[in-house]
């Protein structure tokens, strides 16, 4: 059969089988073909055509004479199926709809790169005016670039451009996260003796706060508020001149016992001869610079007796810069202490740096103390005091303290 048709006119065409053949045939002539051959050809396939399997092959020709009528162009009907019909040969069989669907498709790939080739911008480029003058208050006391950022972030993510309008709301808003963020030590109980340390680089006032913190218990018991205590001081300082002579006089004052270890091996002494007298044993200890890990080293050697079991305090004081905050509090993580106390805080009126840096290192604050009166000036830490020393915010008092207090 071949035979009546010249070579030029024969053409091939591969399929799964006879059927998928015949239907790909009717997808771009209709019933204008005739196949004239067929056989079971073996295909390669996978990667390096490595693999194979059996196709049907076809010879076919495309009918010389259309097997329908021409289209009657004045039958709507008939010339929109001859339109389809054209397009689904010359498209490679696909219909109006698909091809309007590549161009759409193709636009938008053109687009979308477009757009990736643009300059890259996001909400957080937008300068809105609330936040712009938030992040000048916290700057202004001296919060740390973090901690503003933070703030940042969450105003951006948790207000509509309409309520950032809003100033009144946005900074009673930030003054709340301020709030939460700081943590407060809660109240311990010890197993008698109560070993407190106060630890922390030179002149933050580790001697006042050990007497600051006597005095308070003596005046607690005094108001009935607590039972009957018997305390000690002791005091490890070898560096400092006048230490001892300090701490003996706060002593005599707070009528107190006081000892001195003068080598590392007098404490394990002093302690073992006063353990089964006493309920709390304050120990004052040497300030180091927080770059002097060799002697800080040495200082956790020396509290290292047996059955001690201190109760350790960082003692910083409220001026201290953030970064250097950071480094005491990194290079004094050794003592594992239990909280902080913010010394001097009658030096400062700026707070944003304790409160940023012990925020970003986890750390509770126990007590903050000012002036030299060691039964008056010192107590117990809390977020609204803090609060009401932001410089330039307007703080709700009433709100504070009933959301901040005990």
């Amino acid at each position: 059969m071949a035979s009546e048709y010249r070579a030029e006119e024969i053409l091939t065409l591969t399929g799964e089988d006879m059927s998928d053949c015949r239907a790909k045939l009717a997808d771009m002539y209709g019933q204008s073909y005739n196949i004239i051959d067929r056989r079971q050809v073996m295909k390669k396939y996978g990667l390096f055509g490595l693999f194979q399997r059996e196709r049907t092959e076809v010879k076919y020709v495309v009918n010389r004479q259309p097997e329908r009528p021409l289209v009657d162009v004045s039958d709507a009907e008939s010339l929109r199926r001859a339109q389809e019909e054209f397009i689904r040969k010359v498209s490679g069989g696909k219909s109006k709809e698909e091809i309007r669907l590549d161009e759409l498709n193709s636009k938008l790939d053109s687009l979308t790169a477009q757009i990736q080739t643009m300059p890259r911008s996001s909400s957080e480029d937008v300068k809105i005016e609330s936040i712009e003058r938030i992040r000048e208050m916290l700057e202004d006391n001296e919060f740390t670039k973090e901690f503003i950022n933070e703030i940042e972030l969450r105003l951006r993510k948790d207000f509509s451009l309409e309520d950032l309008e809003n100033f009144s709301l946005v900074e009673r808003q930030v003054v709340d996260w301020i709030g939460e963020s700081i943590s407060i030590a809660p109240e311990s109980t010890h197993r008698p003796p109560h070993v407190v340390v106060i630890v922390g680089p030179t002149g933050v006032g580790k001697t006042t706060t050990i007497a600051k913190l006597a005095a308070q218990n003596i005046k607690r018991q005094k108001d009935g508020n607590a039972r009957k205590l018997n305390m000690c001081m002791i005091t490890i300082d070898r560096i400092r001149v006048g230490a001892e002579a300090q701490l003996r006089n706060y002593g005599e004052v707070l009528n107190l016992n006081v000892f001195k270890a003068e080598k590392d091996a007098d404490l394990k002494t002093i302690f073992d001869s006063v353990r089964e007298d006493y309920d709390i044993i304050y120990i004052d200890t040497s300030g180091y610079s927080p770059n002097d890990s060799v002697n800080i080293a040495k200082l956790k050697t020396a509290l290292g007796v047996d059955g001690l079991r201190p109760d350790v305090h960082l003692a910083v004081a409220a001026s201290t810069k953030s970064r250097d905050l950071k480094n005491i509090m990194q290079n004094y993580e050794l003592f594992g202490y239990t909280s902080v106390i913010v010394t001097k805080c009658d030096e400062t009126t700026r707070f944003g740096n304790i409160i940023s840096v012990l925020g970003e290192k986890h750390k509770s604050l126990s007590y903050m103390t000012d002036g030299q009166q060691p039964a008056r000036d010192i107590k117990k830490a809390n977020a609204i005091d803090f609060l009401i020393r932001l410089s330039g915010f307007t703080v709700d008092r009433i709100h504070i303290e009933d959301k901040f207090g005990e």
